[in-house]
């Protein structure tokens, strides 16, 4: 009997519509935003050294990341400097792949400061410099599908032939400055100098160049809403990342 009765009022339960859960309770508080990209030290204040192109916004134009901390054509490690000049100047010089060719001419040009001015549509959702081809310089922005999401493009620097032949650590300012640049200049091996802003530090690397290579290729930046990865790796150029680079 008392089976019943506990079918009974489940069954009129389910056919007045009553609830069997009981009510929601209140949501929780909201979470904290979340950081913004540019906000280098999480303080949620935009302060005076983030506005990486200085234009008194802070805003995706600032957001520009750098993937690694280091890059390099693959045929060639940090010290190929050292290793082709000691094979040339054995007695049979030695050319080895990747070192530069005994006609090897290094590209002559004007050292130029390269910014959003000196870029050129490559037609290809990417930029030349210097000019359109064929006198382009050997300095582009190229734009690639990451291999990890085939729906995204990744911005490249890419740098025909050339390879690190030194970095050197020097503050920010002395980079905005034109050490590095200077550094390159009194070089006759240089042809284009590269110094990337690191808070108030910069690394400044030097380049040479070899016929028997392909590019230095660096990383640049991803997309952020209303900017496509190319265009962020140009609006770096604004003092994130400081090229100096010999044009035809």
């Amino acid at each position: 009997m008392k089976f019943k009765l506990i079918t009974i009022s489940l069954l009129t339960l389910l056919l007045t519509g009553c609830p069997l859960e009981g009510d929601d309770g209140n949501k929780g508080s909201a979470g904290i935003a979340g950081i913004n990209c540019w906000d280098l030290n999480g303080d949620r204040i935009n302060d005076d050294g983030e506005d990486k192109n200085n234009d008194g916004q802070w805003d995706a134009k600032d957001c520009t990341v750098y993937i690694s901390s280091s890059a390099q054509s693959a045929e060639v490690e940090f010290n190929h400097q050292h290793f082709c000049e000691a094979f040339a100047l054995l007695p049979s010089p030695q050319y080895p792949a990747g070192c530069p060719s005994n006609t090897h001419t290094i590209p002559t040009g004007t050292l130029t400061k390269i910014t959003p001015t000196q870029l050129f549509d490559d037609g290809n959702s990417g930029f030349d410099t210097c000019n359109n081809p064929p006198n382009n310089g050997l300095l582009s922005i190229e734009s690639r599908v990451d291999l990890s999401d085939p729906s995204r493009e990744i911005g490249w620097f890419v740098l025909d032939g050339a390879y690190i032949a030194k970095t050197i650590s020097m503050s920010y300012s002395d980079a905005v400055g034109g050490a590095c640049r200077d550094t390159c200049s009194g070089d006759s091996s240089c042809i284009a100098a590269l110094a990337l802003e690191r808070g108030s530090a910069a690394d400044c690397s030097i380049f040479y160049h070899s016929d028997t290579v392909s590019a230095y290729e660096r990383i640049c930046a991803l997309p952020a809403p209303g900017y496509t990865a190319t265009e962020l790796c140009s609006l770096s150029l604004q003092g994130q990342a400081l090229w100096h680079a010999k044009c035809p």
